[in-house]
C-alpha cells in the first residue's frame, strides 16, 4: 500500500514539473475562482449577482498573472460587496487588513494565504481544517493571521445579517449605526469567542507536538490537535448552547483528520528540503546527527576534495605498505610470545 502511494506521488509531481506553468495556472484559476464563489455566497443580492461572469475572467487573470492580482481581485470583490450594504463596514474591514499587514505582515503570502482560508473554508463548513493543516507547516507567527481570518470570517456574516435588519431597510440617519452593529454583532457572539479561542489552542497544541523529539510527532500532533478541538467544541456546546450539529461536527473533524494526514504524507514526511536530526545510542555512547541539505550550506562552508586516479594509487599503495607492516610486526610479537612460553617451560 505504502509503495503504490510513493509512486502514483512520483507521477504526479513529475507530471507537474514537466507542465509547471499550466498547472499552476490552472489550479490557481479554479482555486480564485472557488474563492471568490463562496465568499460573495454571504450576498445572494449582493453587486455581484447578475454579473457572475466577471469571476471566471478575475480567476484565469489570477492563474497566469503574479500573487499580488489575485489577491487583489480578491479584496476587490469582497470589498465592493461590502461597500454596497455599507461603505463604513468596508471602510473599517479595509483598514484593519491594512494595520494587520503593517504589525505583522512579515510573511506576506502565508498571511494572505491564512487571512483567505478561514472565510473560505468556513462557508462551506471546513474551517476546522485550517488550524489543524496549517499547524503542520507553519510556525506561531502566523497565529496572528489565524485570529485576524476568523475576525474577517465573522465580520463578513455581520455584514450580510445587517443586510435583513429592519435599520438596514429603513435607512438610518445615523453614518456609524452600520459599524456600530458590526462591533455589537462580534461582541455579543459567542461563537465567534469560541473559534477564536479553540482554532488558536488547536494551532498551538499540534505546533508543539509536532516539534517535539520523538517518533511519529506529526501523526501523534493530528491526532491530540483533532481531539482537543472536537472536545472543546463540545465543552462550549454545552456551557453556552451554541446549538452545534453533533453528527456533522464529528464527520468534520474526522474528514480534517484525514485531510491533515494526506498532507502530512504528501509534503512533510517526503520533503527532504528541511533539516534533520536523529538521536541513537549503543552500550556506551549516545550518538546525535544533524543532516542538513546542501542548498543550505553556503559555498564557502563546503569543503571538497578531489582524488585523482594516480593519487588514488598511491594512496591505496602506501595503505598496502602500512597493512602489510602491521601484520610482520604483529606477526613477530607473537613468535616471541611463543618463544617466551617455551623457555619457560624449559625453566620448569
Amino acid at each position: 500500500m505504502m509503495a503504490n502511494l510513493l509512486i502514483i506521488r512520483a507521477r504526479i509531481r513529475h507530471f507537474i514539473e514537466r507542465h509547471y506553468m499550466i498547472v499552476r495556472g490552472i489550479l490557481r484559476a479554479l482555486l480564485v475562482l472557488a474563492v471568490l464563489l463562496l465568499l460573495t455566497s454571504r450576498f445572494p443580492d449582493g453587486f455581484f449577482s447578475g454579473i457572475r461572469w466577471v469571476f471566471p475572467i478575475i480567476a484565469v487573470a489570477s492563474g497566469f498573472f503574479p500573487d499580488a492580482v489575485a489577491i487583489l481581485g480578491i479584496v476587490t470583490v469582497v470589498g465592493v460587496e461590502v461597500w454596497q450594504v455599507s461603505p463604513v463596514q468596508a471602510g473599517t474591514l479595509l483598514l484593519m487588513i491594512a494595520i494587520f499587514f503593517l504589525l505583522f505582515g512579515r510573511k506576506a503570502k502565508e498571511q494572505w494565504f491564512m487571512l483567505i482560508s478561514v472565510p473560505t473554508l468556513s462557508a462551506c463548513q471546513m474551517g476546522f481544517s485550517v488550524p489543524v493543516v496549517s499547524a503542520l507547516a507553519a510556525g506561531p507567527s502566523l497565529i496572528p493571521a489565524l485570529m485576524m481570518g476568523i475576525i474577517i470570517r465573522f465580520s463578513l456574516d455581520g455584514v450580510a445579517e445587517y443586510t435583513a435588519t429592519a435599520q438596514r431597510i429603513a435607512g438610518d440617519t445615523n453614518v456609524f449605526a452600520p459599524l456600530q452593529y458590526l462591533v455589537n454583532y462580534l461582541v455579543s457572539n459567542r461563537l465567534f469567542l469560541v473559534t477564536l479561542i479553540v482554532y488558536t489552542l488547536t494551532f498551538v497544541v499540534i505546533y508543539l507536538l509536532r516539534k517535539a523529539n520523538f517518533r511519529y510527532a506529526p501523526q501523534i500532533a493530528i491526532l491530540v490537535g483533532s481531539i482537543v478541538l472536537y472536545t472543546l467544541e463540545m465543552i462550549s456546546n454545552i456551557i453556552w448552547e451554541l446549538e452545534l450539529n453533533l453528527l456533522l461536527t464529528s464527520i468534520l473533524v474526522i474528514v480534517t483528520m484525514g485531510i491533515a494526514y494526506l498532507y502530512q504524507f504528501m509534503h512533510i514526511s517526503l520533503d527532504y528540503h528541511g533539516t534533520r536530526k536523529l538521536q541513537f545510542e549503543d552500550d556506551e555512547y549516545f550518538y546525535y546527527v544533524t543532516a542538513i541539505p546542501k542548498y543550505n550550506v553556503a559555498v564557502g562552508d563546503k569543503v571538497v576534495t578531489k582524488i585523482l586516479p594516480e593519487e588514488m594509487a598511491e594512496v591505496t599503495a602506501e595503505l598496502k605498505e602500512e597493512v602489510e607492516k602491521a601484520l610482520a610486526e604483529e606477526r613477530a610479537e607473537k613468535e616471541k610470545d611463543k618463544e617466551k612460553d617455551k623457555e619457560k617451560d624449559k625453566e620448569e
